[in-house]
């Protein structure tokens, strides 16, 4: 009880998450500083993994914790909101990065594949927001932040991948319609083709996402582009 007690009246910690599909999603470098103090954000990197029962908790140092879990179940989502919070954090920022890999030739694509590419991308992105904007609310504040692929772009993507984008672009515009004016910033970032293994790439990713963060409310953007 008095552990309880204690842990309330400690100030909590600021923390970005970073959920997605890629394995090292944005790299241990993706420091990002918290507009108040400037000191860096703890670091959640969760990664996709539908195969898991129960999350797995790494973690890798006592600035990066790195989360496995199933993306579309909400028990494992509420698990991490409550091992977030047992640990002194508040969630600041969640990005979003679905998964931008293309299918070589859709038309061989079965209905199961067609389905679970859709529950792992697109519904992942639903499932997190859902999850991450709720603890938003009632600090309120936050950002999140989805990036995506511009929905004119056949270059790179498949046509299931640009209408599973085009799905979060449209999540992202009506969760800003509905969130923004209670004081939780929402954005579409769109990625002209992912580029995961380079660095300079991922630095630029983080440049984008400090700069929407610290986007004071009367310069929100909603979209931005990064090519």
């Amino acid at each position: 009880m008095l552990k309880n007690i204690f842990q309330k009246l400690q100030k909590k910690q600021g923390c970005v998450v970073l959920a997605g599909h890629d394995e090292e999603l944005l790299g241990h470098d993706f420091v990002i500083l918290d507009k108040n103090s400037q000191s860096p954000l703890q670091v959640y990197q969760v990664v996709h993994d539908s195969t898991v029962k129960n999350i797995q908790v790494n973690r890798v140092n006592d600035g990066i914790t790195t989360v496995r879990l199933d993306l579309v179940s909400p028990k494992h989502l509420k698990k991490l909101l409550n091992y977030i919070t047992e640990h002194g954090h508040i969630i600041e920022l969640c990005v979003f990065q679905p998964n931008f890999s293309s299918a070589p030739n859709i038309e061989a694509l079965s209905l199961e594949e067609v389905e679970y590419s859709w529950q792992t991308t697109g519904l992942s992105a639903v499932s997190v927001s859902q999850a991450v904007i709720k603890p938003m609310l009632k600090q309120k504040r936050g950002t999140v932040i989805f990036l995506g692929a511009p929905s004119s772009n056949s270059t790179y993507y498949d046509v299931l991948s640009q209408s599973m984008f085009a799905s979060i672009r449209a999540l992202s515009q009506s969760l800003a319609r509905e969130f923004q004016p209670k004081g939780i910033h929402i954005s579409y970032c769109m990625v002209e083709k992912w580029e995961g293994q380079n660095q300079r790439f991922i630095s630029s990713v983080k440049d984008v996402c400090q700069h929407l963060y610290q986007q004071p409310s009367s310069a929100w953007s909603q979209e931005l582009s990064l090519s």
